[in-house]
């Protein structure tokens, strides 16, 4: 016989102004990740942001697109540094990016392409304070 794991049920989704408040404090720390020229978890965001609540994963995607739409036009994208796993990209980073109006660079993998917005986005943020 087979023990399944307990059920673990998804939080509630965030009201608007608390998803707001979340993105305010997202931000910075996503901007000294690329600034360390580091990629980070939502594992790592939480241990981060002590105060964070579990999130519903529909809530991290408008997590990372309110902090890419609070940014300045032309800005690399810092949700592409919110990773799964070893440096992963995240899975849904380009359904994020796609909202932001970010596009896969002709022929390219969706893969090569966010890597290659990751290198942009810590060549960015390296000498900004």
């Amino acid at each position: 016989m087979r023990v399944r794991p307990p059920h673990r049920e998804e939080p509630a989704l965030l009201e608007t102004g608390q998803l707001w408040e979340i993105a305010t404090e997202l931000r910075p720390l996503l901007e000294q990740t690329a600034r360390a020229g580091s990629t980070t978890t939502w594992p790592q965001i939480h241990k981060r942001l002590p105060g964070l609540p579990r999130l519903h994963a529909d809530d991290q995607c408008v997590l990372l697109w309110l902090v890419d739409k609070d940014g300045r036009k032309g800005e690399p994208l810092l949700s592409a540094l919110v990773t799964v796993g070893d440096r992963q990209m995240h899975p849904r980073f380009p359904a994020v990016a796609e909202q932001l109006g970010w596009t896969t660079p002709g022929g390219s993998r969706p893969h090569t392409a966010w890597s290659y917005e990751v290198l942009k986005t810590h060549q960015h943020w390296r000498h900004r304070r």
